[in-house]
């Protein structure tokens, strides 16, 4: 890591990134249940503690020494849109996806009035701003529209891509940052747990598109932050790992996997917090309550969750007490209720994403190791059980958001280069990955330069890319950007 010389301003506003549960927070695959990602704690103070390690290592990276969801997983807080509906972790197809980075097929575009003149494939164009600048979960509903929930949970959003505008939707029945967002079968959204400044919560909430409000749900039984949420075949969903933290929790000293840098910092070298859960939890929306399940192998936060196509859900990574990053994998089995062992990934890694491809293969990426992000992807084979690497990039791109394109391909986009100043870090580049040829391609660069931005892969094929911050002034942002295939 290097020890750069501090900004004051940008390491302030990084600082108040730390509550973000960058892990959690990705589209998922299929759009169905997405993490949330960049979420502040109102008045912007940082939570300490094992759950917020991954999204204090992602700041560190960006040798900005101070710190996050999905959390719902990984980079720096981007949350991922589904493509037909994925996971925040959160898309149009009713077949049910996993939670945080996870992905189901994607669905086939649809002309309609929002696709009539786009531009050329491979572009980015503006849209409508957020009414808040920030970056947060962004969840495609079954009509098309995308509700993004961002800072503190106070400002929740409906972008339209007919009229190409954001609008306020009805305020958060909790205050402060949620850890997953999932869109039920029915087309409600599910919020579960999360945090505060003084707590994490065990409640739960469901968001009605037909109504535009939302409402309390039962509560779990073990309140969680930085854990997966995942949309079962059955219509459950699937509550594991995380870990729980207040600031009267009784200490447990955690070594922090960064350096703190040269200039001084409020961030201590140490940290305290509750070891990570290995508990899982079910979500019944016909009921409304939550009940528990078999536990996995080993106490898992961020990690990366994925709905198979047999419908077992694939948890893998994540940090735990034991060091910065795990390279382990469960599988959970729901007609069992139980968790196994599964091959290990090629890198321990935490706040990673991961999508269902097409063929049923699961990809890994946007990762942190500890010490910085992850450049290299890896491949998860469910008919061997085994992770193998993915294309390479040209680009040093870490913490960066992903989302299935509606061809099978699968977009990255922005992020941060380490190996750049400070604010000449930040990413507008983009790259697409085929996982038929195993290769990434450049493709247009978007307009803004963002990192811990929402993506969406909306029903017409397009992609929403809102929010986010940036290395400029101001550093959070309202603009949105739509890129054509």
């Amino acid at each position: 890591m290097s020890d750069w010389p501090a900004d004051p301003k940008l390491d302030e506003s990084l600082r108040r990134l730390v509550e973000s549960e960058l892990a959690a927070a990705r589209a998922d695959g299929a759009g169905l249940s997405r993490r949330s990602v960049v979420h502040r704690s109102r008045g912007g103070r940082a939570v300490a503690g094992l759950g917020t390690l991954a999204a204090i290592a992602v700041i560190a990276s960006l040798v900005i020494r101070g710190g996050t969801t999905s959390g719902p997983g990984g980079g720096p807080g981007a949350s991922e849109s589904p493509v037909a509906s994925e996971s925040v972790a959160i898309a149009s197809s009713t077949t049910p996806t996993t939670a945080v980075a996870t992905v189901a097929s994607a669905p086939s575009p649809t002309p309609g009035p929002s696709s009539i003149g786009s531009p050329a494939s491979g572009t980015w164009t503006p849209t409508g701003a957020l009414i808040t600048a920030d970056g947060g979960s962004a969840t495609l509903l079954l009509d098309g529209r995308v509700l993004i929930v961002g800072n503190a949970s106070t400002s929740p959003e409906i972008y339209d891509p007919e009229t190409g505008k954001f609008s306020s939707t009805g305020p958060a029945a909790t205050d402060g940052n949620f850890a997953t967002a999932t869109r039920l079968a029915d087309g409600r959204v599910l919020f579960v747990g999360g945090n505060n400044d003084t707590t994490t919560f065990a409640t739960a909430q469901i968001y009605d598109p037909a109504t535009g409000k939302f409402s309390p749900t039962g509560s779990l039984i073990t309140g969680r932050m930085g854990h997966t949420a995942t949309l079962l075949t059955d219509g459950r969903v699937l509550i594991a790992g995380g870990s729980t933290f207040n600031y009267a929790a009784s200490p447990m000293a955690v070594p922090l996997a960064y350096h703190p840098g040269a200039a001084p910092s409020k961030i201590p070298e140490r940290m305290t917090g509750p070891a990570m859960l290995a508990s899982a939890e079910l979500y019944d929306p016909v009921t409304g309550k939550f009940s528990p399940t078999g536990s996995m192998t080993t106490g898992r936060d961020y990690a990366a969750a994925a709905l198979l196509a047999d419908g077992r859900v694939l948890i893998a990574g994540g940090g735990n007490e034991g060091s910065a990053a795990a390279a382990s994998a469960d599988l959970y089995d729901p007609k069992t209720g139980k968790f196994s062992r599964t091959g290990s990934m090629l890198v321990a890694q935490y706040a990673e994403g991961a999508l269902r491809l097409p063929d049923g293969r699961v990809l890994i990426y946007a990762g942190n190791d500890g010490n910085g992000p992850v450049y290299s992807m890896e491949i998860y084979d469910p008919k061997t059980g085994k992770f193998s690497s993915a294309g390479s990039m040209d680009t040093n791109r870490g913490f960066y958001t992903a989302t299935l394109l509606a061809d099978g391909r699968v977009l990255l986009v922005g992020g941060y280069d380490v190996s750049k100043g400070k604010t000449e870090g930040y990413l507008a580049s983009c790259e697409v990955y085929d996982p038929a040829t195993d290769t990434l391609t450049p493709t247009g660069s978007m307009g803004t330069a963002r990192l811990a931005n929402s993506l969406t892969t909306l029903l017409d094929g397009r992609v929403l890319a809102a929010g986010g911050v940036s290395g400029g002034d101001p550093f959070n942002l309202s603009s949105a950007e739509l890129y054509q295939p």
